[in-house]
């Protein structure tokens, strides 16, 4: 099953991948980011002990790796998707298995033992490097530094083990997987589960307390096993499968052309796209499982461990509008947009196309999260005034977005540059509304003065960055990226 050369192979194509974006130097720019803000965090260590202390602190750590792997993960959804896909002039070793003779099976279990090693020299090596150099100022010991980068790779581990598991669940039942998800999260939910215990029983927490041996192998074998189990569940597909669709371009173009005429037959066209390829429900999922993890981690700090922190409705709607860079990232990627080279379209005109595409789906997944958090923290007043602070949130950051990266948001968003001009348009807008969100509650009415005025000024900015779409992208090429 393990092949060390396809598996060098596999590291090689990711480093050229990832190189041909920009430039090589741009390459670790990720992990300097990650050493950075894992730096400032042990230098500032004894401030926050203060308020929180370690055992909380570790036990936030080890979950967020957990969930991270689990987000990891969630490539088992896309297996079969990724195996027809041929980007342009690009096809990458995963989907060899069409002229070589080697099965799908056993290539997708090289391409999870190459994410989770480069996840770990990248991601979490990186954190832990970013704390040796914060030691030099603060106490924190060898061992215990090691010793935490073992706990939080096996963090990683068992989440990206169990999510691979179940998404390829999900994607070979379906509607009936996903049914049979939420059946078991809504019995977890109500039955009394005790979720403070268990999270201080997390296995991984617990060997960084112990040392364990023999949880330390327990653990790996378990990720194995769940790995092995999985490829039981991947669609071993040696050919596209043949499809039939009828001829509906003529119906949703009566539909479309009643929002917009002049972004009809594009916004047609992609919405076509989103439902013959079966990659709508994907990318509803990769905007909806960030949300998730969001109540997840605010319901972690209020219940699990009951700091003196209240989240309203309007904290989710803010984040909500940041999040949806997840969303507006996998719709200017549904296409290979090298074929447009060859039509009257200009780039702005589709990039605009994607950004009514993006609106809409923000709204009918966000909207719907919003009501439900309402109604479970019982703060159904504040919903008009959320959805009106997500909405134009969203809007904003997707502007931004547009403006800056274009079609291109996966490679363009990594180049520093970009990353630093987001940033600084994003970040202080997040803050502010984060800050009223936790102000409302002292004066609710001076609160929705000013969520109102933002709104305002969010919506004539996004209006500005879209009218300057022409100078930043006509006369573009079309290209993979």
């Amino acid at each position: 099953m393990l092949n060390i050369n396809i598996l060098k192979l596999m590291f090689k194509e990711e480093f050229r991948l990832q190189a041909s974006f920009f430039n090589r130097s741009y390459f670790l720019f990720s992990s300097l980011a990650f050493i950075l803000f894992t730096f400032i965090m042990g230098v500032t260590l004894p401030m926050m002990q203060r308020v929180i202390s370690i055992d909380d602190m570790l036990l936030v750590a080890h979950w967020v790796l957990l969930f991270y792997g689990l987000g990891v993960g969630g490539f088992a959804m896309f297996a079969d998707r990724i195996l027809e896909r041929r980007f342009g002039s690009v096809s990458l070793l995963i989907g060899s298995g069409y002229t070589l003779p080697i099965s799908f099976t056993r290539l997708f279990f090289l391409f999870y033992i190459k994410d989770t090693i480069y996840y770990l020299f990248f991601t979490i090596l990186p954190m832990i490097l970013g704390l040796a150099l914060a030691s030099l100022f603060v106490p924190m010991s060898f061992s215990s530094l090691s010793f935490l980068f073992v706990s939080l790779a096996l963090s990683f581990l068992l989440g990206i083990s169990s999510s691979v598991l179940l998404f390829a669940l999900l994607a070979r039942l379906e509607a009936a997987g996903l049914a049979i998800a939420a059946v078991g999260g809504l019995y977890l939910w109500f039955s009394g589960f005790d979720m403070k215990e268990a999270a201080a029983q997390f296995p991984a927490l617990v060997f960084y307390h112990s040392h364990s041996l023999y949880l330390l192998f327990g653990i790996l074998i378990t990720s194995l096993l769940l790995v092995a189990i999985s490829s039981f569940f991947i669609k071993e597909v040696p050919a596209p499968y043949e499809r039939r669709a009828k001829e509906i371009f003529t119906k949703i173009m009566y539909f479309t052309s009643c929002l917009t005429s002049k972004y009809s037959p594009m916004l047609s066209k992609d919405a076509i796209d989103l439902a013959r390829s079966g990659i709508i429900f994907p990318v509803m999922m990769t905007f909806l499982m960030p949300l998730l993890f969001l109540y997840a981690v605010t319901w972690f700090i209020e219940s699990v461990m009951i700091l003196d922190f209240d989240f309203s409705l309007l904290f989710y709607a803010a984040l909500v509008g940041f999040l949806c860079t997840l969303l507006y990232s996998w719709l200017s990627n549904i296409d290979i947009s090298e074929c447009y080279n060859s039509l009257p379209l200009s780039m702005p005109h589709v990039i605009r196309t994607k950004m009514i595409l993006f609106l809409f789906f923000t709204c009918i997944v966000a909207v719907p999260y919003l009501i439900l958090v309402g109604y479970l923290k019982g703060e159904m007043d504040l919903l008009l005034i959320g959805i009106f602070m997500m909405i134009t949130v969203s809007a904003f950051v997707g502007s931004v977005l547009a403006y800056l990266t274009g079609l291109f948001t996966k490679s363009y968003l990594l180049d520093p540059v970009i990353l630093l001009q987001f940033s600084l348009a994003v970040i202080p807008i997040l803050m502010v509304e984060i800050l009223l969100s936790f102000y409302y509650p002292i004066n609710s009415g001076f609160a929705t003065i000013y969520v109102a005025l933002m709104g305002i000024v969010l919506v004539g900015a996004s209006m500005v960055l879209l009218g300057k779409l022409d100078g930043r992208w006509k006369g573009k090429v079309f290209r993979i990226s």
